[in-house]
């Protein structure tokens, strides 16, 4: 019998590597995810919380595989940015095929990689710092496609006065944990640029999940400013009339570098070993996956199935993709580019060489 599972990884919470920051402390654990998620703690991303009902083992699918040894065992987060295995089980794609897929539902990031790190998976849809990360540990892994890109937002209250982010300074932000690719993003990036230093200038909140950082910025107004991602941001617009928008990421890095597609965010990292001995089976995946990336980006249906699978609002679903795309193909230089953000800041000691971190298939 063909079986996908979706299951809340209960790994250990060895946190990625933590790296000096601003003010606070990392909370233990993080639903960011994409990563990213591997973005909080081991992948950026566009994290849901975990319900009760992902703690269940689902199986569904008829045309049993020959043998045990062609299951390919896919992790993700259920997120925004790496949804796309989870809509590919929504939607029959991995039906069909003469290899057997089976997704795990990870609840984080870290429990995500720590899966990985210890080949309990094949696959992984991870925030690309952390995968450079733990190839800088001795994982043996590699970048086989794209996932998603953009999504970042740092939003403010109107009763601040904060017009600009040069106007941050003094001011205190609420972010997901250190190390990853929003965390990566604020300080390099978006601080960087305005003239800023993360570590005097601001006082920085890390470790916090979406609906926190929303609530102490919005509710209790314990923060002047939080950096979030899609769907969160679109959620709380929804949600507070007096959120507004400081910097969008996605639109400014676009304007920034004149590129068609956001910056890299989330990727499709696979071990070494899979892709040594079993070339095949990681094409037919790739094959299907990328079919799932086309129906995302251009069946009129994907908003309720990408609604369906996070348990979301449609509209939320709608509003989040502005800032958000799906994306195949590895674009390198882009890529390598968001991992520069690590390695100023000494997350990654350097960014690595393209043929260390980049499958290219022989």
């Amino acid at each position: 019998m063909r079986k996908w599972k979706k299951l809340v990884g209960m790994a250990a919470a060895a946190a990625i590597f933590v790296c000096g920051c601003g003010a606070g402390e990392t909370a233990a654990t993080s639903a960011e995810t994409a990563g990213m998620t591997a973005e909080d703690a081991a992948s950026d991303s566009t994290s849901q919380e975990v319900s009760d009902k992902d703690t269940e083992q689902d199986t569904q699918g008829s045309s049993e595989a020959a043998g045990g040894d062609n299951v390919i065992r896919v992790g993700s987060i259920l997120a925004l940015g790496t949804a796309t295995p989870f809509v590919a089980q929504e939607n029959g794609l991995f039906e069909g095929s003469d290899i057997s897929i089976e997704v795990t539902q990870f609840a984080d990031g870290s429990a995500l990689m720590e899966a990985f790190a210890a080949g309990e998976l094949d696959v992984a849809l991870s925030g690309v710092i952390p995968v450079a990360t733990w190839i800088s540990k001795g994982i043996d892994m590699k970048v086989v496609a794209s996932a998603n890109g953009g999504g970042h937002v740092l939003m403010t209250r109107k009763d601040t006065g904060i017009t600009s982010v040069e106007d941050l300074k003094g001011k205190t932000i609420a972010e997901p944990n250190i190390a990853t690719v929003t965390d990566a993003l604020l300080r390099s990036k978006i601080l960087g640029d305005a003239g800023l230093d993360p570590d005097m200038d601001v006082t920085l909140i890390p470790g916090m999940k979406p609906a926190d950082m929303a609530t102490v910025l919005m509710v209790t107004k314990e923060v002047d400013a939080m950096i979030t991602w899609e769907p969160f941001a679109a959620q709380a617009e929804k949600d507070y009339e007096d959120i507004t928008v400081l910097y969008d990421t996605a639109k400014e890095i676009k304007e920034e570098t004149g590129s068609n597609a956001f910056y890299p965010v989330n990727v499709v990292a696979a071990n070494q070993d899979f892709i040594d001995n079993r070339p095949e089976d990681l094409d037919k995946f790739l094959d299907i996956y990328k079919k799932t990336v086309d129906y995302i980006n251009t069946d009129p249906g994907a908003n309720a199935v990408l609604a369906k699978v996070l348990d979301m609002d449609e509209t939320t679903i709608q509003n989040a993709r502005e800032r958000i795309d799906y994306t195949f193909d590895i674009d390198q230089a882009a890529t390598l580019e968001t991992l520069q953000w690590a390695a100023d800041l000494g997350y990654i000691d350097k960014v690595p060489d393209k043929s260390e971190i980049f499958y290219e298939k022989k």
